[in-house]
């Protein structure tokens, strides 16, 4: 028998190149045949018979429907699938050495970049539908290592190719058995090959539980396959003639992974409370999975090209996915050659295009999603080669400014525009002075709009944060802004204290209190200062305190020349901030002294860095202006409790003043005394106590 059905086979064969149209008539029963008898044999001759049937039968096939419309080519998918689905199910009675050999003839006669993905799908769907329980760890072990053995036959471009294939042919599956009659894209013109499509995966013909099997195992073997040594030894053995074809096969890789991320991304969301939840979450890990091998796989020179090639996507989740793999890459590497750095200095224009797409949108808020990240790309680009070609940066600047200076922009797309200059602006140093005048008064306008403190910390952060850069960077050239810049501070400190939700506003403030504190010189800082006070000391009390923390550390941070060529000039504004309790006590006695102790504290800052020669004259100015008649009582109290603060800091050292205190002291319990007054009030009790 068996050699008759040899003789058959090759009589069919030799059949099938005379009269094509008598053979493709009856092709399924003859592959039918072969699967269910020849294939099984273990003997050369059998095998070469099924090659030769191979060769000869399924050209003619082929060439038959070469020549003919869309309609008859579909047939010919289908029928074809027919084929491939009777070597598939007739594997597992294969004779073990003859199936790579069997499998390989047949693809290379199909043609693996057509039909390989066909192969492999109706593989995966045999071990979902048919492999026991008892071991199916084992049994998906030995299946994977074949699977990949059988791809591995062929060159990469078809291999990638027939992934991109799996990935299109998983997208058009439906979420779960029950969607199938719904989700079905394709009627009219493409029912035909939507009849090949589903004699690879018939719903009807299976469980939802297969279903989901064949998805996650389809994409766990796209992973496993991209990872195998076999695999990646083929990538790095491709020479610079496939390059081209290869970079644009795996751009279409990346592209369609990203598309299929986004829809399962979706099913997730749409199935959290639902039984499938679970399985739906594992699919998307996966999928990011395959996602990381693609990615791992791509030469830094290609992968700059091909995050290029996907920013250009009309899908926004692929734009933004290649702007995270950018960022990914930015934050990651740290050496880049030459022509890389000029490579992605190029992507500028591919970012600020991107960022520049606002109004109009239909998707707003993934439009806004999208700028953000773009934005967050630009500011890693200065942050890895900016210092190296800082007039690259300057139109990212003003594109940031552009957006920041805009009344209608969503906030957070303001806030990741205010991050990007914070960091554009402190790269390009003086390249950034001409942006100033249209930055600074945008930036301290929003800041004035109390209710974004609370409702936009991001905002506020990402504003601050600018802020503190550009002080830091630009020190001389923010003096037109100086003052707005410090009663914003202050205002935004007390905020801040009160906020407790905020706690990253308040050490972002104290950074920028401190920059202004260091950085900015004497000569521009101590006038605003001034003046910031003489705006605040009447309706914005409670404010005053961080303003005397600046002063206070300004004074540390004084070289010793400066504080001299700059001594009597702080005399003047102390001898007006001391006049507090005099001035503006209005009675609330532990609001003046909380207020006091700031100046106090702000004066004894200076007293330390004084020489004694320094300090007299300053001390006994001081003690003159407390004798002033009209408000000698509140000054007394200020002098005597500033008395005390400098005796605790100067220890034994004061006791070459104290001598000068003594008779008024005196003088003054004297006049005071319970029993020739009548009692004492709160002000002479505070006395009391300091002195």
């Amino acid at each position: 028998m068996p050699q008759t059905h040899h003789h058959a086979l090759l009589l069919l064969g030799s059949v099938a190149g005379i009269f094509p149209e008598k053979v493709l008539h009856n092709i399924m029963p003859i592959f039918t045949f072969m699967g269910a008898n020849i294939m099984r044999l273990d003997d050369t001759y059998s095998f070469q018979v099924i090659n030769k049937t191979v060769r000869t039968v399924i050209p003619a096939l082929i060439k038959a429907n070469e020549s003919g419309d869309g309609e008859s080519t579909a047939h010919m998918e289908a029928v074809v699938t027919r084929i491939v689905h009777v070597f598939a199910d007739a594997l597992p009675h294969v004779p073990e050495h003859r199936r790579l050999p069997i499998l390989s003839q047949l693809m290379t006669t199909l043609g693996p970049a057509r039909f390989l993905w066909v192969l492999l799908l109706l593989m995966f769907k045999q071990h979902a539908t048919q492999t026991n329980a008892t071991d199916k760890d084992a049994a998906l072990e030995r299946d994977v290592e074949f699977w990949i053995s059988v791809c591995c036959e062929f060159e990469v471009e078809e291999q990638l190719v027939s992934l991109i294939k799996i990935l299109k042919y998983l997208m058009a599956l439906p979420q779960d058995k029950e969607d199938g009659p719904v989700k079905r894209p394709t009627r009219g013109k493409g029912a035909e090959k939507e009849k090949a499509e589903e004699l690879i995966f018939n719903m009807e013909a299976h469980s939802s539980k297969e279903l989901r099997h064949f998805k996650f195992l389809s994409v766990s073997f796209m992973a496993q396959l991209l990872a195998a040594g076999s695999f990646v030894g083929m990538i790095a053995a491709c020479g610079d003639i496939v390059e081209d074809s290869l970079q644009k096969l795996q751009q279409s890789l990346l592209e369609e992974i990203l598309c299929y991320i986004h829809t399962v991304a979706r099913c997730v969301e749409e199935n959290t409370d639902k039984p499938t939840g679970k399985f739906w979450r594992a699919l998307l890990n996966k999928a990011y999975d395959v996602l990381d091998k693609v990615n791992a796989l791509l030469p830094t020179d290609t992968f700059i090209m091909v995050m290029r090639g996907l920013m250009g996507n009309q899908l926004p989740s692929v734009r933004r996915k290649a702007m995270e793999l950018l960022n990914n890459k930015l934050q990651q590497k740290t050496q880049w050659q030459e022509e890389q750095v000029t490579v992605l200095l190029d992507l500028k224009g591919d970012l600020l295009a991107i960022v520049g797409r606002g109004h109009g949108q239909v998707m707003e808020e993934e439009q806004a999603i999208n700028r953000q990240t773009a934005l967050y790309s630009l500011k890693l680009l200065c942050r890895s080669f900016g210092s190296d070609h800082k007039e690259a940066f300057v139109p990212v600047l003003n594109q940031a400014v552009e957006i920041v200076v805009s009344p209608e922009e969503e906030k957070n797309v303001m806030g990741s525009a205010l991050l990007c200059i914070a960091e554009v602006a402190s790269t390009l140093k003086a390249l950034a002075i001409p942006q100033l005048p249209r930055l600074m008064p945008a930036v301290l306008q929003s800041l004035t709009e109390r209710k974004e403190v609370l409702s936009n910390e991001i905002y506020m952060l990402s504003a601050v944060t600018a802020l503190q850069r550009v002080t830091e960077t630009l020190p001389h050239f923010i003096s037109p802004y100086l003052q707005d810049t410090l009663l914003q501070v202050a205002r935004l400190t007390r905020v801040a204290e009160k906020a407790t939700a905020a706690p990253q506003l308040a050490v972002r403030l104290a950074s920028l209190r401190t920059t202004m504190a260091t950085k900015v010189p004497p000569r521009v800082l101590l006038p605003t200062l001034t003046k910031c006070y003489s705006k605040m000391v009447n309706s914005k009390q409670s404010q005053l305190g961080p303003l005397m923390s600046i002063l206070k550390e300004h004074i540390g941070h004084m070289e010793k020349d400066q504080l001299t060529s700059h001594q009597s000039e702080l005399t003047y504004f102390f001898l007006i901030a001391l006049d507090f309790r005099a001035q503006h006590c209005q009675g609330d006695l532990e609001k003046t002294k909380e207020i006091e102790g700031y100046v106090i504290d702000c004066l004894l800052a200076m007293v330390m860095k004084l020489s004694e020669v320094s300090f007299r004259p300053l001390f006994f100015k001081l003690f003159d202006w407390c004798k002033t008649e009209s408000v000698a009582k509140d000054r007394l109290l200020t002098f005597y409790r500033l008395s005390d603060s400098i005796a605790d800091r100067l220890k034994g050292l004061f006791v070459l003043f104290a001598g000068h205190l003594v008779k008024p002291f005196s003088d003054l319990l004297r006049q005071t005394n319970v029993t020739k007054t009548g009692g004492p009030s709160r002000s002479l009790s505070l006395i009391y106590l300091y002195v």
